[in-house]
Formats: C-alpha cells, sequence, structure tokens
C-alpha cells in the first residue's frame, strides 16, 4: 500500500476491504436491532419486577411499598 505507487496487492486489499463494509453492514443492523430489542425487553421486566416487589412489600407487610421498606 504505497503511497505513490500502486500495485496489484493495493487493489485486490481495496477490493476486499469494500467487500468485508459491505457484507458487515447487515449484520451491524441485525446487532443493533437485536441490541434494541434486548433492550426494550428488558426495560419492561425491569418495571413489571420492580411493580410486583413493590405490591408484594404493601399486601404483605405493614411498609407502604419499597421505598417506605428501605427507610423504615
Amino acid at each position: 500500500m504505497g503511497m505513490i505507487f500502486e500495485n496489484r496487492d493495493d487493489e485486490q486489499q481495496a477490493a476486499m476491504m469494500d467487500t468485508m463494509y459491505v457484507g458487515n453492514s447487515w449484520q451491524i443492523r441485525y446487532l443493533k436491532i437485536r441490541y434494541l430489542a434486548y433492550s426494550v425487553t428488558a426495560v419492561i421486566l425491569s418495571v413489571v419486577g420492580t411493580a410486583s416487589a413493590d405490591y408484594l412489600i404493601f399486601k404483605g407487610t405493614g411498609f407502604s411499598g419499597i421505598i417506605g421498606w428501605l427507610l423504615a
């Protein structure tokens, strides 16, 4: 990969880099969508878990929920 003179190896390497970039673009998009799906699922499960714990503490004990239980 000379700055002044290019040879056949430089052209082959540039072609491989172009092919790799095109080949990886759909994989990167897939990973971003999968990450988004996992993140949304984790947030929903965290909210449901916290709400369930709060309800169980409220019904099962004399505390007014998670905050009341933590501050007691």
